[in-house]
């Protein structure tokens, strides 16, 4: 049987090939199922790879949490009120996933300790905050007289203003980004700086200001894995994240 030969070469030169030296991997919390975490970062960057927490067994998320360059925390179903002090508000909650809440607060505690980039984007950046010691507006709807903040189906658009740390990021002071929440920051962590809101004055992005105790964690609540490649309020956040993973801020 002549290709097996030819079949072992293969293999052989398969188990040989190692990831390019510049290749930073990513630990993304929770995969979306169109997978566009890696798509939107990949644009920027072809030689990242990415591996998913969520449903990991501890023993291969232990070897995988000792050879990141950075973790995403993505969005998803609602953080549960608990964390937020707000047991009694279950009520005002959608679909909650407690696993994926405790996944998450270990994955920012391992972060912060280990100094590893981090990047929340909607649910992620909110759970960024209570992982920090802040807690949520557990239904906007509910608490908030927002017109731009409701519950729909898909996307809304609305203006968020910048601080000019994030303008001088983004190369704009304002900008449109889609928006699907109706959970957000009410009592911000200790530690974090506010760096963007809505009109309605809702925390749209914040960063980590002691750059001695963690280099980079920022989080916003839109969603850029899902905004035009080129939307400044998109592509700069990418280009940031990756930036970090190379050489963290210090």
């Amino acid at each position: 049987m002549r290709f097996w030969p030819l079949l072992l070469v293969v293999l052989l030169f398969l188990g040989c090939i190692e990831k390019p030296a510049d290749s930073r991997e990513i630990l993304i919390s929770m995969y979306y199922p169109n997978n566009d975490y890696q798509r939107w970062l990949l644009h920027f960057d072809s030689t990242l790879t990415f591996y998913q927490a969520y449903g990991m067994s501890s023993d291969s998320l232990e070897v995988v949490l000792k050879q990141i360059d950075g973790i995403i925390l993505t969005g998803g179903k609602d953080i549960h009120p608990s964390l937020s002090g707000k047991d009694s508000l279950i009520a005002q909650c959608g679909p909650v996933d407690e696993y994926r809440d405790s996944l998450e607060l270990a994955l920012v505690s391992h972060a912060f300790e280990q100094k590893i980039p981090l990047f929340g984007g909607c649910r992620g950046m909110q759970l960024l905050n209570v992982a920090k010691g802040g807690s949520l507006i557990i239904d906007i709807p509910t608490t908030r007289n927002s017109n731009i903040h409701k519950q729909q189906e898909g996307d809304a658009h609305h203006m968020v203003y910048c601080h000019p740390w994030l303008a001088n990021i983004l190369e704009q002071d304002s900008g449109s980004v889609n928006s699907n929440h109706h959970q957000a920051v009410d009592r911000l962590a200790e530690g974090f700086k506010v760096m963007a809101v809505a009109q309605d004055s809702i925390v749209e992005a914040f960063y980590w200001e002691d750059k001695s105790s963690h280099p980079f964690a920022l989080g916003v609540q839109w969603h850029p894995e899902r905004m035009e490649r080129d939307d400044p309020m998109a592509a700069n956040l990418a280009r940031i994240f990756i930036k970090n993973l190379e050489s963290p801020t210090q």
